[in-house]
């Protein structure tokens, strides 16, 4: 079922999610150098504004930075290849689903590899790609922007592809947050980061029956390829007067989210929002709570590694499993301690392996 939209910020999303780790998993015939740079110091900086470009896309038509943003911005993938890199073209794919969702929260899309044009249009035309692939050739821009692999020699014939990162950007292109992959397979969904912003997602969700707290919980997305990041997320609203603790809380049992492991799924810390101060005067203390609708992102993701994809072997679907616990008060008394269990299942996708036809 559709989410209600919450407000987004006037800012475009940079989103470099298709580069490579720094020390493990190049392509063949890439040679990293023994001490690779910190990929969290590259590029534009949290302050800094980006640069302007002009570029060709898949269908020779030169576009700029200005020209593809939509009315509250842009996300803009930097992409190793669309040709040789699989997590690259399985995240495109993916990209292509949640078209309509960055549209209703205002954002443009394009992405940026160093593919020629007819590469472009040969995987744009297989996989019914209709946002913007701009072809880099020369990697000018991927440098501009600071984010060129210099783990591969430049003899290389692969010699040119970036390092991974997302930057969130504002109206005038002035950075505002900033997000690096730590593995070259690691790939953000589109709707898993609209929800860590507050924005909108078309997904199935369902309503949890809990004392004093409703719930709607609901996974980012429908499927997942080995190295997705997807999210389960719970959008929570305190009943009249009443109040839950936040994450640190003592004296009180404060709310947390915790998800069962499992061999092949790797969980990430989960995210909870800013908290408010509440003075219970009968006792004369301060405490951190919410006692407004708030939303929880647990970040989660397919293991991409052997062990993990042992693990998966044969599976057509992951349950993920995992439990709320909380306390619930209200201006007299504290209710009994929760604990209420979740569930969600989320499909198996296979990595995109298929190459560019030969011309």
């Amino acid at each position: 079922m559709p989410l209600s939209p919450c407000s987004l910020t006037a800012a475009f999303l940079v989103s470099v999610l298709s580069g490579s780790s720094v020390l493990a998993g190049q392509p063949q015939g890439a040679s990293p150098t023994p001490t690779a740079p910190d990929v969290r110091t590259l590029g534009p900086q949290v302050g800094s504004k980006v640069a302007a470009f002009a570029l060709p896309d898949q269908n020779g038509r030169t576009r700029t930075l200005d020209s593809l943003m939509g009315p509250k911005g842009l996300m803009l993938v930097f992409s190793r290849s669309a040709d040789w890199c699989p997590y690259c073209k399985t995240q495109l794919v993916e990209m292509q689903g949640r078209l309509q969702d960055l549209r209703k929260s205002g954002l443009g899309l394009a992405v940026i590899t160093y593919d020629p044009v007819p590469v472009l249009a040969d995987f744009a035309a297989r996989r019914k790609i209709t946002f913007p692939l701009l072809s880099d050739r020369g990697s000018a821009v991927i440098k501009q922007y600071g984010i060129l692999n210099t783990t591969v020699d430049p003899s290389n014939a692969l010699f040119g592809y970036p390092f991974p990162g997302t930057f969130i950007v504002n109206s005038q292109g002035v950075v505002t947050s900033r997000f690096f992959e730590p593995s070259y397979q690691e790939r953000n969904t589109v709707s898993s980061l609209l929800v860590r912003l507050g924005n909108q997602v078309s997904v199935r969700a369902t309503k949890v029956s809990s004392p004093n707290l409703e719930i709607t919980s609901y996974a980012t997305d429908d499927a997942a390829a080995p190295g997705t990041h997807f999210s389960v997320v719970l959008d929570a609203k305190p009943a009249a007067r009443v109040h839950v603790y936040a994450p640190g809380v003592t004296g009180y049992k404060p709310i947390v989210l915790t998800i069962q492991p499992q061999p092949g799924l790797i969980v990430r810390e989960a995210q909870y929002p800013k908290s408010e101060d509440y003075y219970f005067a009968p006792l004369n203390e301060h405490v951190e709570v919410y006692q407004a609708p708030f939303r929880i992102v647990q970040d989660l993701m397919i293991d991409p590694s052997p062990a993990g994809q042992a693990a998966l072997r044969g599976a057509s679907s992951v349950t993920i499993n995992g439990t709320l616990a909380y306390q619930a008060c209200d201006d007299k008394i504290c209710f009994n301690p929760q604990t209420v269990p979740l569930s969600w299942t989320v499909q198996l996708r296979a990595l995109d392996r298929e190459r560019a036809t030969p011309e």
